[in-house]
């Protein structure tokens, strides 16, 4: 692939929404770091952002996918939270950009936010569609094997066989779908390290094709809370303590895949331990993600007849009972704290695994940390506002506890000043389902 990849394309459009967004969030971010203590300064957070910033430029027409500047149109793809999510992708993801040279840190960038459109849009078709849980895992493979195959993709064949297995009121997801994968295809099989992290790429895809299919068991005409927990039950996990709820979260998460797809395009390899270290991180990072992803969507969840997965870890004995209606199960300010709680404390485990063989003079890892929340509560009409703040209450003495044991220590908010708005009753009022 040439260099002259990065010029201008039909992908600017994109490109200047989520530079747009990463803007308004790094923004934000700065802000809420200086209003609680994490155990690094704000210009931990500034500096990410201001690196990303100067990156930018170089991403124009990286992603020549024609579809994305109509945003889809004609499809179900929700595609604002995507760019969304795909300015979080550039944020939480770019460990290893310093290994990479200017023209592959444009290209790593796309394909990180094609993979993150291509994840959602699949999501949307499995949520939308009666589909089993194997012609659903059957659909994922099929996209997602082109990622780890040299030579012998052919996007028409794609497009025909997503045209026979995609439901009919989904067809206009088919072009966007196709010409994602073909477009991700085309950047990966060019990256210099992409034969080395083929085989874990295409591990972490099988277990999201696996944990996204087990998604038809949430839906009320499908619903088996005791398969997914059958299933979950066996996944495996860094420490033993880790529930199949926790597991199941991270299971139909895709951050793992991102980092991965981020090593592709870096020109030094890792030693095998820290691998291991960075992908135990991730594996944390991809539990939280989706339980904070899940935790505000509880009460639309249960209009649309779906059994949340934050749901599943606030009441599982509820959720597992045959007799129960999940869709009347309402979590009380009860049910939230303790969650919240063990989020923060799988948040410090992720930072520790990470130090565990990796050195992070930039604090990379505390500020996935922090950003990850930041990105996915951070709703336009400020609706995440209040579990926000009540999440960052607990993550704060949780990273800072961690940067302690494995950071230097960094000048932070003086000890007695208060960190934080004050607790009120709209954030209980906001977190309960009506």
């Amino acid at each position: 692939m040439s260099d002259k990849s990065t010029g201008n394309g039909e992908g600017a459009d994109v490109i200047e929404r989520v530079r747009a967004y990463v803007v308004d969030l790094g923004r934000r971010a700065v802000e809420l770091c200086e209003l609680y203590d994490f155990g690094f300064p704000s210009s931990v957070v500034r500096d990410h952002i201001a690196r990303l910033g100067r990156d930018f430029d170089s991403f124009r027409g990286a992603f020549e996918v024609p579809e994305l500047a109509s945003g889809g149109r004609g499809s179900l793809w929700d595609h604002e939270q995507s760019v969304r999510y795909a300015a979080g992708a550039a944020m939480i993801t770019a460990r290893f950009r310093g290994a990479m040279s200017p023209a592959n840190i444009a290209r790593a960038a796309a394909a990180k936010a094609l993979h993150e459109f291509q994840a959602d849009l699949l999501d949307d078709i499995i949520d939308g569609g009666a589909y089993t849980f194997e012609e659903a895992r059957s659909l994922y493979r099929m996209c997602l094997a082109p990622m780890t195959e040299a030579d012998h993709f052919d996007p028409d064949e794609l497009r025909m066989e997503l045209r026979r297995r995609i439901k009919a009121h989904q067809q206009g997801t088919v072009d966007l779908l196709t010409s994602l994968t073909a477009r991700l295809h085309d950047l990966l099989r060019h990256a210099p390290n992409w034969d080395a992290f083929r085989s874990e790429i295409r591990r972490e895809n099988e277990r999201l094709a696996t944990g996204q299919a087990l998604t038809v068991f949430q839906k009320r005409e499908s619903r088996s809370i005791r398969m997914i927990r059958g299933w979950a039950s066996r996944f495996p996990a860094p420490h033993p303590d880790l529930a199949w709820q926790e597991r199941f979260a991270r299971s139909v998460a895709h951050g793992s895949g991102l980092c991965l797809i981020d090593l592709c395009f870096a020109e030094e390899r890792l030693t095998p331990s820290e691998l291991r270290s960075h992908l135990n991180a991730w594996y944390y990072f991809d539990v939280l993600m989706t339980l904070v992803n899940n935790v505000l969507d509880i009460p639309d969840d249960a209009e649309e007849g779906l059994t949340n997965i934050a749901l599943m870890a606030m009441r599982g004995a509820e959720v597992l009972d045959l007799t129960a209606d999940p869709n009347a199960i309402r979590p009380t300010m009860r049910d939230y704290e303790p969650l919240l709680k063990r989020m923060a404390e799988l948040s410090g485990r992720a930072i520790t695994s990470a130090h565990e063989a990796l050195d992070d003079p930039d604090s990379f890892y505390p500020f996935v940390a922090f950003m990850m929340p930041v990105v996915m509560l951070t709703e336009p009409d400020g609706s995440g506002d209040d579990l926000l703040h009540a999440y960052l209450r607990a993550l704060a003495p949780a990273i800072r506890d961690a940067c302690r044991a494995t950071m230097p220590a960094w000048a932070t908010t003086p000890r007695g000043t208060r960190s934080g708005r004050p607790y009120s009753a709209r954030i209980a009022s906001s977190l309960l389902c009506p």
